[in-house]
């Protein structure tokens, strides 16, 4: 072999080398965005267990009491999360975060006797959790309020 040539064995391993580290930088990247897609479900999971529990307290409370809640996970421009209470006794978390779609159900402990809903995005971060007695029906409600 002459000076300055390169051996087919030596550009077989770097070949070989090259394509190993290309494959460990895919599965890396590919673990990350499991990762935060794991991140958001869980703060999602959180923040739904937190409403479900909150609902619980406004109903024993009882009328005129109120909560406010705030959402714990940071809005880009574009992204919503909906929150529901769905008769009879189901709590609905829609999100659309960074183009994907995830929804988280919860089943209330309590009575749900009116739909409501609120959408929250990056300007709206915050809601109300508000029991009002219905006198016609003889019972009290639990709604959500902007």
């Amino acid at each position: 072999m002459k000076r300055g040539q390169i051996s087919l064995d030596f550009l077989f391993a770097v070949t070989l080398i090259t394509i190993t580290m290309l494959n460990l930088v895919y599965i890396a990247d590919s673990e990350r965005a499991h990762s935060e897609t794991f991140d958001t479900i869980a703060k999602l999971k959180a923040f739904s267990v937190d409403v479900r529990d909150s609902v619980v307290k406004v109903y024993a409370a009882g009328d005129g009491f109120a909560v406010r809640k705030e959402l714990p996970i940071r809005l880009d421009s574009g992204d919503k999360v909906t929150v529901s209470l769905i008769t009879p006794d189901s709590i609905v978390v829609n999100a659309s975060l960074g183009g994907r779609g995830y929804t988280v159900v919860q089943r209330s402990p309590v009575p749900i006797y009116e739909n409501s809903s609120v959408t929250l995005t990056d300007t709206k971060g915050d809601f109300g959790i508000v029991a009002t007695y219905n006198e016609t029906e003889g019972r009290l409600d639990v709604v959500l309020s902007p």
